[in-house]
């Protein structure tokens, strides 16, 4: 008799690789969003003289330690930084690289603000403020009475 094919296959591995864990839950959420992309890559372009942070970082006024080559090398259109220039070469010739920018010179992603007011949640459209205020009445409280309703007490 021979052994059932299929048979025994669901053992195979282990839970933990099934798992979000909280490393990249870390990185999913620490990484800068589409939308603040687009705006960085159409910021204008400023000479880097090694001292300050590449454009698109989040105005670093120095190079931080913690970052790869103290955040010298930068991608703007992935929000990577790289241990060389020669490294961040290569990865620009990467296709995920060049889809990204392809993406990013589309049209404007969508933000939390358009999010909203497709929802309708979006600030309220009242209209044209008046040229002219309306006018504010006073009360004189001595005419009106002090009963309920008009009725003297």
């Amino acid at each position: 008799m021979g052994k059932a094919k299929g048979v025994g296959k669901r053992g195979i591995g282990s839970s933990k690789s099934r798992k979000t864990h909280k490393q990249q839950l870390r990185a999913q959420f620490e990484s800068r969003h589409l939308d603040q992309i687009w705006e960085d890559v159409r910021k204008a372009v400023t000479v880097h003289d090694g001292t300050t942070a590449p454009v698109g970082t989040t105005d670093r006024a120095q190079l931080d330690e913690d970052l790869p080559a103290h955040g010298q090398h930068y991608c703007i259109p992935c929000s990577r930084y790289f241990v060389s220039g020669n490294v961040l070469l290569e990865h620009e010739k990467t296709k995920p690289h060049k889809r990204r920018v392809k993406s990013l010179f589309g049209a404007k992603p969508h933000t939390k603000r358009d999010a909203d007011k497709a929802a309708g949640m979006g600030a309220p459209d009242n209209g044209r403020k008046p040229a002219v205020e309306p006018e504010v009445f006073e009360y004189d409280t001595e005419a009106v009475g002090h009963g309920v309703r008009g009725l003297e007490v």
